[in-house]
């Protein structure tokens, strides 16, 4: 039936991009991992600032402090 088909590649698709979310997510944890034994941890790759704890609490694999993330982000 043609609704199940849409649902089947709803599903995959869906599935798809969690997977892709995971794989990045696992990379920036890998790589903060690294900058732990680097020495480089809490500091902002952007701008060399400290990464306050507040964020490194809520996402301990970021690799930017608030003010370069959102700049990333818009653009």
């Amino acid at each position: 039936h043609m609704a199940d088909i849409g649902t089947d590649n709803f599903e995959q698709e869906f599935t798809l991009s969690l997977m892709e979310s995971e794989e990045d997510t696992l990379e920036s944890i890998e790589i903060s991992l690294q900058r732990i034994e680097d020495g480089e941890y809490g500091r902002c790759e952007e701008c060399g600032g400290v990464i306050p704890k507040l964020r490194l609490n809520v996402i301990p694999f970021t690799s930017f402090c608030v003010k370069c993330a959102e700049a990333m982000e818009r653009g």
